[in-house]
């Protein structure tokens, strides 16, 4: 998958990732890191993505950038998780926006993406009932799992 994406640097152990937002709001520094979980007992890379808080040390997944470039941002997350992907071809990818409305917007970037995904991907969707199904276009989720086909 060719995705137009900002260039983003690699730790070493490809678990974390680090691009820059550049938009009316200035050029934002965001982190994507991979922590390896237990998600009812199976190993899953905890998806965290958000904004470098530098005061705290922390990734910022509340704030709200409005840069002009979510759809470039979302894109170079995927293309990080193809990249972690390549490294960790088994790897169960868990993502979850830290409110209903970044899952939604996932969702819909997912939906967005999906004849280019799904090729790449098996992508599936935890319902509310915490049920997990293959992705379905037109459910409702409040997480995603995505593997490496």
């Amino acid at each position: 998958m060719n995705l137009d994406h900002y260039q983003f640097k690699i730790a070493p152990d490809y678990h974390e990732y680090e691009f820059y937002s550049k938009g009316p709001k200035g050029i934002i520094k965001k982190i994507v890191r991979f922590t390896l979980v237990l998600l009812n007992g199976v190993p899953v890379y905890n998806l965290s993505f958000g904004n470098w808080n530098s005061a705290t040390n922390c990734i910022d997944d509340i704030t709200i950038s409005n840069n002009g470039d979510k759809d470039l941002v979302l894109l170079t997350v995927v293309a990080i998780v193809i990249d972690f992907t390549s490294v960790y071809p088994e790897a169960l990818i868990y993502a979850e926006g830290s409110t209903p409305s970044r899952t939604r917007l996932y969702q819909m970037g997912i939906n967005k993406m999906w004849n280019e995904a799904k090729v790449i991907f098996e992508i599936y969707g935890i319902k509310s009932d915490n049920m997990v199904e293959l992705f379905g276009r037109n459910e409702n989720y409040e997480a995603f799992i995505a593997k490496r086909l």
